[in-house]
């Protein structure tokens, strides 16, 4: 009697093991989305962690993924939303988690297609719906059953092969397809596959096979990642909408893998990449109102390292459009470097993607913030006192005249100054852009803007509080220029740190910046206690004799010496003596730039040539700037002019600054 009692209890036990097992299966089992309308949010619905993830997160047991392993990364490491599929049906022998997973394997040959080729594939938001009577007529791979995918994508079925081109570093080793078909059942060898359930290694070609009675249809399934040895970046946002504003942020996902290790700095690790929430917004002026290739600000919701930069929350995506060298502003960052600037906004190339849609070649770049590894000044807190905070102040032009508005943008901003708030006799506030801005008392036509502390935590504040902070970086701003405006040294010194000057005026001067004359995008910082500082050095898509003001005609002239502050610097002798110094010791790096050039053309040479399918090397940027590069229609051209130009003007700089 015992012993029968044994039994059935645990019989009964195995009953109830069984009955949790099947209703954790059924209650997870993906569901195939039929209609637009079944899941038109999905993409809003579909947020990531701020994750970096490993190929752990998706290794395999003896038969099965484990769906909840730790990441490698500092940041958060919950599960993916959407768990790794119980198994693979064509599970290599060699498989391992040390292979790369986002690479299509050697052994096969695969069609060469571009990211702007049909046989691409396209975004969508769900599936939606076959009209076709072909044995498969639709097949796609949807977010809400690949926690992998940075977008849910339609294949492209041409006759008998199906194919698709992912961004760089995606995971293509276990995805689920969705699929409509005419026909009985489709099989993968001897198996029946399921739309929805079925999972696949595609780093390999797949073979489905249709079956209608007795006639059978084969399709090969061709599943690829963008190779340029360069990283791909993707940028979703809810329901694909458009990024349509530079003032408002949009939510969005982004995606980041790939690139050849061999690219050291610009590839992730090898099954590593990155999904998390982000906001957008895009940047520019003329660039944004003009240009068909938009640059855009991204804001993490959590910090996050990018390719071996730093942790930080915000970034740029320049799109370098009116630069057909793409380079121009990696260059003079890595002049900033030789001459060894203290705030250096470092960049990385990446293929770019918006909304499932090939956008280009982007670079990457560290946006200007206070951080300890970008501008390292000290954090506003409303408890510290007016002096014992760090400030950022930015040249911006673009504020000088409400006539201007109505011209640079077409109308769309005609009535902007109108909202202008004064938040005194000097200061004013655009409370569209954020922008707080002053007029200088001592050079005409330039306008500061204060950008740390920001609008947002100064006007959180009382007015008298408020105009405590903005009144002593006026006041400092102008005795800063007074002091340089009397061409005494020994004045101007107390104010304006020299060495930081000296090294961004080599780094503007050499590239003939457009900008560079205190027009715009001439950043400044000064920290409690400290002397305000030249820098971070910025925008040079019109630098390196690419503007009509200072080109290949111009080499051997000055640019910024008889400009504004510079004219009265360069009165000093000691101010020259100082640029003499900074030279001499910086000589060695310089002359190395020219060859960084050629080893960064290489890098992205791959990228620029799709880039250049979708945007057309021999279509310049059009506006107000004439330039002398615009019959250069080849990467080629682009890249031998920059050199040239780099190295003639390093040539008479040399003569320049060591006459003196």
């Amino acid at each position: 009697m015992k012993a029968q009692r044994k039994i059935l209890l645990g019989a009964l036990a195995s009953a109830v093991v069984i009955s949790l097992v099947l209703t954790i299966v059924i209650a997870t089992r993906p569901q195939v989305v039929e209609t637009v309308e079944s899941s038109s949010s999905e993409v809003s619905s579909e947020s990531f962690s701020s994750t970096v993830w490993t190929e752990e997160d998706f290794m395999e047991g003896e038969d099965s993924f484990a769906s909840e392993k730790s990441s490698t990364s500092k940041n958060t490491s919950k599960a993916p939303s959407v768990a790794p599929p119980k198994s693979v049906l064509n599970k290599p022998s060699g498989w391992s988690s040390s292979s790369d997973k986002s690479k299509n394997s050697t052994n096969y040959k695969w069609p060469n297609i571009s990211p702007n080729d049909v046989e691409a594939g396209i975004p969508i938001i769900a599936k939606r719906g076959a009209n076709s009577n072909e044995p498969i007529s639709e097949f796609v791979f949807m977010q809400r059953l690949n926690s992998t995918l940075p977008f849910s994508v339609e294949c492209n079925i041409t006759g008998r092969n199906i194919t698709v081109l992912l961004p760089a570093g995606t995971q293509i080793d276990a995805l689920r397809p969705e699929f409509t078909f005419n026909g009985d059942k489709v099989l993968y060898g001897k198996t029946e596959v399921k739309s929805g359930e079925s999972a696949f290694n595609f780093t390999v070609p797949v073979e489905l096979t249709v079956v209608s009675g007795s006639k059978k249809t084969k399709y090969t399934v061709y599943v690829m990642t963008l190779n340029t040895g360069i990283p791909s970046m993707s940028i979703t946002t809810a329901d694909y909408n458009d990024i349509s504003s530079k003032t408002e942020y949009a939510k969005c996902s982004v995606f980041a893998g790939g690139g050849s290790a061999s690219n050291g700095s610009y590839a992730f690790a090898k099954n590593k990449y990155i999904m998390a929430n982000a906001t957008i917004k895009g940047r520019g002026w003329t660039s944004w109102y003009y240009y068909a290739k938009k640059s855009y600000t991204l804001k993490f919701e959590k910090k996050q390292e990018m390719l071996g930069l730093p942790a930080h929350t915000e970034w740029v995506l320049a799109a370098n459009y009116a630069d057909r060298s793409l380079i121009r502003n990696a260059v003079a960052m890595q002049l900033a470097h030789a001459v060894g600037s203290e705030a250096v906004m470092d960049v990385r190339f990446v293929d770019l993607w918006v909304n499932g849609t090939y956008a280009g070649n982007y670079q990457l770049i560290e946006k200007v913030e206070v951080s300890k590894n970008r501008v390292d000044i000290t954090k506003f807190k409303e408890n510290l006192a007016p002096d014992k905070v760090g400030y950022i102040i930015e040249t911006n032009g673009h504020n000088k005249a409400e006539g201007e508005f109505g011209v640079w943008t077409n109308g769309q901003d005609a009535d902007r100054p109108s909202k202008w708030q004064k938040l005194n006799e000097n200061i004013t506030l655009d409370p569209i852009s954020g922008d707080m801005f002053f007029e200088s008392n001592h050079y005409n036509g330039i306008i500061f803007n204060i950008n740390k502390p920001s609008d947002t935590k100064l006007m959180a504040l009382n007015k008298n509080k408020r105009l405590q902070y903005l009144e002593y970086i006026y006041d400092y701003m102008d005795k800063t220029e007074a002091a340089i405006k009397s061409q005494k040294y020994s004045e101007a010194s107390k104010y304006l740190d020299m060495e930081a000057m000296a090294k961004w005026y080599i780094v503007e001067e050499l590239a003939m910046n457009t900008d560079s004359q205190l027009h715009c995008s001439c950043y400044m910082y000064k920290d409690a206690g400290g002397k305000l500082k030249m820098g971070p050095v910025w925008d040079f898509d019109l630098g390196f004799g690419n503007g009509k003001y200072a080109n290949e005609k111009h080499i051997e002239r000055t640019y910024l010496d008889k400009a504004r502050w510079f004219a009265d610097l360069l009165a000093m002798p000691e101010f020259k003596e100082t640029v003499k110094r900074v030279w001499t010791r910086s000589k060695v790096k310089i002359n190395e730039v020219p060859e960084f050039i050629n080893k960064t053309s290489n890098l992205i040479n791959k990228s620029q040539k799709i880039n250049y399918e979708l945007w057309s090397i021999t279509q310049h940027a059009e506006h107000t700037y004439a330039r002398t590069t615009e019959q250069m229609d080849s990467f080629a051209d682009q890249i031998r002019y920059l050199n040239d130009f780099t190295k003639k003007r390093i040539d008479y700089m040399n003569k320049k600054i060591m006459g003196w």
